[in-house]
């Protein structure tokens, strides 16, 4: 499937179950290292809208929901990076993280800081990655395309020469 031109669409099976997985990983990734540590970062380069047609949470959403949760346990600090190049989806991906952050107290929202970048992914994401001093330092990244742009494996590269960065890098299923 090729990317889709509305800036909502509807949600697939497939993206159902990439979601499952997100959450589940995210759910036991970041308590461990919020035990240890006093802040740690997520970043997505294909961020979308941060729903779907049907009201289904995306990606930046569901990361953000669990990081909150995760924070009624632990009094540390998140970084949320997320990137889309497409101005339509960044607007609404800033209602919808205002919607879900508008959900939490006060005192989850100023420890989990999110930067909402209009623009292509790479190499602003290594960049602000940089800027903030994430790399080297605990750090997950989501790169799930959809059928779009490639991943340049420089950017895996890069981010795979440090020891405490995690990716996850989706394809989309083809079907033959």
């Amino acid at each position: 499937m090729a990317v889709p031109k509305d800036a909502v669409w509807e949600r697939d099976p497939h993206t159902a179950a990439k979601h499952d997985l997100l959450k589940q990983y995210l759910a036991a990734w970041a308590p461990i290292l919020l035990s240890r540590l006093d802040v740690i970062s997520y970043a997505e380069g294909f961020a979308g809208a941060g729903v779907y047609k049907q009201g289904e949470p995306g990606s930046p959403v569901i990361a953000y929901e669990v990081f909150a949760d995760t924070l009624h346990r632990f009094p540390k600090r998140m970084r949320v990076i997320l990137m889309e190049e497409n101005a339509r989806r960044v607007k609404e991906l800033q209602r919808q993280m205002e919607l879900v952050r508008s959900r939490q107290t006060d005192g989850i929202t100023k420890r989990i800081a999110v930067d909402i970048r209009h623009g292509d992914f790479h190499p602003a994401l290594l960049q602000k990655l940089r800027g903030i001093g994430a790399l080297g330092k605990p750090l997950f990244v989501l790169l799930d395309s959809f059928g779009g742009p490639d991943i340049p494996f420089s950017l895996l590269q890069e981010l795979g020469r440090h020891p405490s960065t995690e990716v996850m890098v989706t394809f989309e299923p083809s079907v033959s």
